[in-house]
């Protein structure tokens, strides 16, 4: 075999290798992790279904959340508003670690509940760790006057406000020094809306195909 030959052969292999990773990372199998639940309102309570969604990311690791989850409440029948003050329902996440962990680790990590310390250590897996705050809230109506819609969150409107800590885990090692495999985005964002269509009280629709 001429040099020339032998050096395409290894390229070839190479970039076999390099797909055969890629698309391991893109299906791998993820492990959710829940401590907690979104809760229902009281049965008397009138929820537009309206979602602001907030995703605040202090990994830098994790990127397309916000758009996973506006696309999965979507396609569960939600509006998405721009403003807090439009919304039925306040949705606030924060990504709190993303990177390689020892799977027990993790697991201990979620069990300890919303706010608890998040620090990721050992390895063996590759794992994602967020907290989430759902706001309900009854929303002014768009007759009343201007100065009546709110601004922010606000208690005096609030029926309902619930905390989770979600953990997603992946049994392999992943680098993630450019952020964790989109698998990722897309498990927390279907997670994300599931939760909130069963704590709007509501029967579960069918289940779409997943956006691409």
């Amino acid at each position: 075999m001429s040099f020339t030959r032998y050096i395409l052969l290894l390229c070839l292999i190479f970039a076999t290798l390099c797909g055969c990773v890629r698309q391991s990372a893109n299906g791998a199998r993820v492990e959710v992790l829940r401590q907690g639940q979104l809760e229902q309102p009281e049965s008397d309570a009138n929820i537009p279904p309206a979602v602001y969604v907030n995703v605040r990311d202090n990994t830098n690791k994790l990127s397309g959340l916000r758009a996973q989850a506006e696309s999965w409440l979507q396609r569960q029948g939600y509006t998405i508003v721009p403003n807090p003050s439009e919304a039925g329902y306040i949705l606030q996440v924060v990504v709190l670690a993303a990177g390689v962990a020892a799977p027990e680790s993790v697991r201990q990590m979620v069990a300890a509940g919303y706010d608890a310390p998040s620090k990721l250590d050992g390895r063996g897996g590759t794992a994602l760790v967020a907290d989430v705050l759902l706001v309900q809230r009854n929303v002014p109506s768009a007759k009343q006057p201007a100065r009546s819609k709110l601004k922010s969150i606000s208690k005096r409107n609030a029926v309902a406000s619930s905390q989770m800590r979600i953990g997603l885990l992946a049994l392999q090692e992943f680098k993630v020094d450019t952020g964790v495999p989109p698998i990722f985005a897309e498990t927390m964002g279907k997670e994300l809306a599931t939760h909130i269509h069963g704590a709007s009280g509501q029967d579960a629709p069918a289940q779409p195909a997943s956006p691409q």
